[in-house]
């Protein structure tokens, strides 16, 4: 009979997972992190598709835990096996996106006036201090009606493309899964944010060093660096994603697989 390991047990297997993931394939998942950020959070922001981007995420996460999937197995895929692989769950996984979008104009609608003071504050001479202060509360407010959104897309995607799971299901066993998980997922995230906080600072640590001797290639390098990082995160953050599910809801091999 197989033991269900301790919390901290977990914890360690998943964080191990993860890096040993990111380790196989940096280059690959950096380039994945930067699809995520510059679909996701980039482009909706420039030229308002906010809303857009939110319908079509849930594919887009189960084409990036797919991905990982494929390299956790050995087995060499690409875009297109993976979109022929989701494509009978599309709908679905547009309907999941419908949700996410119905919601999100929800919390902007409780929100309208948050933003206005975000925005007042943010044109304001006040002082930095007065402002963050003032901000906090607003954020707060923001992240937690943000949680329930989370909750839903972190498992879904992959239970709707790839164990046939209805939209319905999905939500429930995904909220079900955070609800029995919520320690060793809550304390997982916790050590891949620590991990990548450590990164930022040594990679700031050597920025500062060469901006010593120069000035203009250590701005430089700075941006660099912020936008590097924003990548890691991004890549991280998809492998957690993908070894929470396959460990939790047992993802099944996809069919004929090739190992390399």
């Amino acid at each position: 009979m197989q033991v269900k390991p301790t919390v901290f047990g977990q914890v360690n297997a998943w964080v191990r997972d993860i890096l040993a993931l990111f380790r196989q394939k940096p280059g690959k998942w950096m380039l994945l992190g930067l699809a995520h950020v510059f679909f996701f959070a980039m482009l909706p922001g420039l030229i308002g598709l906010k809303f857009i981007s939110f319908l079509l995420l849930p594919a887009f996460l189960a084409l990036a835990v797919g991905f990982y999937r494929d390299a956790d197995l050995g087995r060499e895929s690409d875009l297109g096996d993976l979109l022929n692989e989701i494509k009978p769950s599309f709908r679905k996984l547009l309907a999941l996106g419908a949700i996410c979008v119905v919601y999100v104009l929800l919390i902007n609608l409780l929100t309208a006036d948050d933003a206005m003071k975000l925005d007042a504050l943010a044109k304001s001479e006040s002082n930095p201090e007065q402002v963050l202060e003032q901000s906090i509360p607003i954020l707060t407010k923001l992240m937690l009606l943000l949680v329930p959104l989370v909750l839903v897309i972190w498992f879904a995607p992959a239970l709707v493309a790839f164990q046939q799971y209805s939209v319905v299901q999905a939500i429930k066993s995904s909220l079900a899964a955070f609800i029995q998980y919520l320690l060793p997922l809550l304390l997982t995230w916790v050590s891949v944010t620590l991990i990548i906080m450590l990164s930022m600072t040594l990679a700031g640590v050597l920025v500062g060093m060469i901006s010593a001797a120069s000035s203009s290639m250590g701005g430089l390098l700075m941006l660099v660096l912020v936008f590097a990082c924003m990548l890691f995160a991004s890549a991280l953050m998809l492998a957690f994603q993908y070894v929470s599910n396959r460990d939790i809801f047992k993802m099944p091999r996809p069919d004929s697989v090739e190992l390399l």
